[in-house]
């Protein structure tokens, strides 16, 4: 169960346009805590917070791909995102046109999932999905 300071932080976190560090502050977190806003968005409290207000994995991925498709020319910011969200891509590493193409390709994969829940595809990614956890 989130806390009253998860709650809190996560109300703040949309006030100040994302700065998690800034909310944890105003949420009363100490600054040492708030220096490593992981603190907060790797709790299970802040999971269950976005996933009851409809922030989840599977609302990112299927907005992200969207966004992509939807959008002719350049894509490499939201191809970094989508890098990041499927842990592809660490801040350090600078993606190539390799991994700009396996990272599309993984969004086809989940794009299709999604429009075809009940292929062949997705039932074996599901399989293989929960023999990982």
């Amino acid at each position: 169960m989130a806390t009253t300071k998860q709650k809190l932080a996560a109300s703040k976190i949309v006030e100040n346009r994302g700065n998690v560090s800034k909310s944890m502050r105003q949420a009363g977190y100490s600054p040492k805590t708030a220096k490593n806003p992981k603190n907060l968005t790797k709790s299970k409290g802040f999971a269950e917070l976005c996933r009851r207000y409809g922030l989840t994995d599977s609302l990112l991925i299927r907005s992200l791909v969207a966004d992509i498709k939807s959008k002719p020319g350049s894509r490499k910011q939201e191809l970094e995102l989508a890098a990041k969200l499927l842990g592809r891509l660490e801040k350090s590493v600078v993606p190539n046109e390799k991994s700009i193409d396996d990272t599309m390709h993984h969004l086809d994969i989940l794009d299709n999932c999604y429009l075809f829940p009940d292929s062949p595809l997705t039932k074996r990614l599901k399989e293989v999905a929960l023999k990982c956890k």
